[in-house]
This record gives C-alpha cells, structure tokens and sequence, in this order.
C-alpha cells in the first residue's frame, strides 16, 4: 500500500487539491454514490484467513485483532485532535525521518508553515533551518502556486513540536498535511521495531517472506493517490482513523488506462508514480475514486485503531484519512510474498 516503489520529485498541485479539500470540509465525509464495502471478520485465526481472502485474492478487514502496542507507548491517551507523540517515541526526536508537505499558498503569505517556523525559531533554530531549506527554497512567486508538494528528511522533533503548535492555535491555523511516509521499518531503532512484529498470518499465509514493510505517521488530513503493489499488504491502523478504497485489478486497470487516454499520457501503470500525485492526473484520479464521477464497482474499508486490511496482490486503492483538523494519525504496513 501506497507505492512501495515510488521516489516522488516536486510538483504542483492544482485542482486535485481543491478536491481534496471539498472532500475534507467535514469529518467522516462520504461521497454520495452508494459504495459497497469490504467483507470482514472478526476472526484473525490463519486458516479462515487463507479460506476467506489470502487463496482467492479478495481484500477483507480484520476488526480489532491486532494486539499491536504502540498505540499505547507511541501515543498520549488523549483522543482526537488532542494525541500527541508519547515519551516512548520523541525519545528518538533526534532520529531522521523522510516527510512529506503539501503546503498551501495564495494570498495570504503567513500561511500556517511560516508561522509554525516562526514559532519554532526562537527555542528550535535547528528544526526551524530544516524547514527553511527545505519548504521554503521555491523561489517561483507565491502567486503563480497554489500548493506544492515537499520532500525532505528532518528529524522526528519537527513532527513532535508541531503536535505542540497546533494545541496553541485554532483549527484555520494548525499545521496539517505534514507527513512521515513509507518510513522503512527495518531503519528504526530496535526499541521501536520490536513494538511492531510481523503479524501471524503474515508469516504464515505465504512464503513467510516480508517483501517490505513501512509507518505513516503525520497530522490529517493525509491522502495516498489511487495506485497498486506488486506483493499482498496487510495494512493495520494504530491511531485515529483511514478509509481505503480498492478496485479489483481488471477494474482499476480499466480506470487507470480510461484516464491516461483522456488526458493524453502514457505512464507505468504497475507501480505509482509522479505523474500521479500531481496536475490532471492526480485529480482526474481523485475524482474517479473519491469525488462525484466515481466508479461503482468501487470497495472501501474504514479503518479503527487495530484494524487490519488485507490488499491482495494487484488490487488498487487509495487512501484517505477520516479528519481535517490536524490531529495525529498513524499506520503500519508490511508487504509479502
């Protein structure tokens, strides 16, 4: 799930934001094509998982069966907007994460990053100089954007003091959309890593082989662009909340080849790239599976603290988290063969 392969550049974003904000004006929107939803269970035992999803390549939901620990050690127990990083997770602040930013501009210069590095400046000139390097070097003028789309590494302290920003500030003014993506879990300290094993029908369903396997972790509303893997996944959720919609292979590849002939491009429709997280294609896409023109045969899942969704191999999907206020949201996901 969301692109193992990708190493996206910088882009624009243009009317697939605007997309995405329609989308994220209230919490728990839907669109208002019905959509079917993904079969689930309430059991996690190996065999009826291999019976019910794993053999026949179908995607299924796992309510509440992963006993994984981290929302109780990373996290603060306060719920919604109010969680925060736990004394168990910032004690790594120093440690290198790779993040992505989807910053608006417009009119209005002190939008919520300049003020969120003017506030960190006085007591953290060092994750306030990571910012300016990184988010700040676009030296097209303000006017001409409308968003842009970041990538840099800084350390897990900038993610840390912007929880504390927002809780200073008000909805309007909070930093959101900033992202730790696909961070390897392997690259962790080992403190951290031994707070996520590998799951039983992980290991047991396949080979046993763990392709890959990542954390997302930033503040809503976050979005992955409709895109497929080439290994199953098991995507569990650790805080707050994210709704996956999938497409069978077939279908998705249909929608994925109607809109690269509607806009006149050629991509590599195996893995997600670039050109799918900007521009026309970004948004056709995004319409497609999440605005007014989207598909009917279209599956969703949504996602609870210990949730978990198999994807089969080849399945698209796109995901979404459930909020827009800013608050904590958190993901783990391993691919196998």
């Amino acid at each position: 799930m969301h692109g193992c392969l990708l190493r996206r550049s910088v882009w624009q974003a243009t009317s697939s934001l605007n997309a995405l904000s329609q989308f994220h004006s209230g919490s728990n929107c839907q669109a208002k094509r019905a959509i079917s939803s993904v079969s689930h269970s309430e059991n996690a035992n190996l065999d009826a998982f291999r019976d019910a999803a794993f053999i026949p390549e179908l995607p299924l939901l796992i309510r509440g069966s992963h006993t994984l620990t981290p929302a109780t050690k990373w996290f603060t127990h306060e719920q919604g907007a109010s969680a925060s990083l736990g004394t168990h997770l910032t004690h790594f602040h120093d440690m290198l994460f790779p993040y992505e930013l989807v910053q608006s501009t417009g009119s209005h210069r002190k939008d919520p990053i300049s003020s969120f590095a003017d506030w960190l400046r006085p007591e953290h000139p060092d994750l306030a100089l990571h910012l300016l390097n990184n988010v700040f070097c676009d030296t097209r003028p303000s006017s001409t954007l409308q968003a842009t789309f970041h990538q840099f590494h800084a350390p897990l302290g900038l993610l840390e003091q912007a929880t504390v920003y927002n809780t200073t500030v008000d909805d309007k003014h909070r930093v959101k959309r900033l992202y730790i993506a696909q961070s390897q879990l392997n690259e962790l300290p080992q403190a951290l890593q031994d707070d996520l094993s590998v799951p039983a029908i992980v290991k047991g369903a396949g080979k046993g082989d763990v392709y890959d396997s990542s954390i997302w972790l930033g503040l809503e509303p976050t979005y992955t662009p409709l895109h497929r893997d080439p290994n199953p996944n098991l995507f569990v959720q650790l805080l707050s909340n994210k709704t996956v919609r999938l497409l069978k292979p077939s279908l998705g590849q249909q929608l994925y080849t109607r809109v690269q002939q509607q806009l006149g491009f050629r991509g590599n429709s195996r893995f997600r790239g670039a050109e799918m997280m900007s521009g026309p294609e970004r948004a056709a896409l995004y319409d497609a599976i999440w605005g007014v023109g989207q598909s009917g045969d279209i599956l969703e899942a949504v996602l609870e603290p210990g949730d978990a969704l198999f994807i089969p191999k080849g399945w698209w999907h796109s995901v979404q988290s459930n909020f827009d206020d800013g608050r904590l949201n958190a993901s783990v996901n391993w691919w196998f063969r």
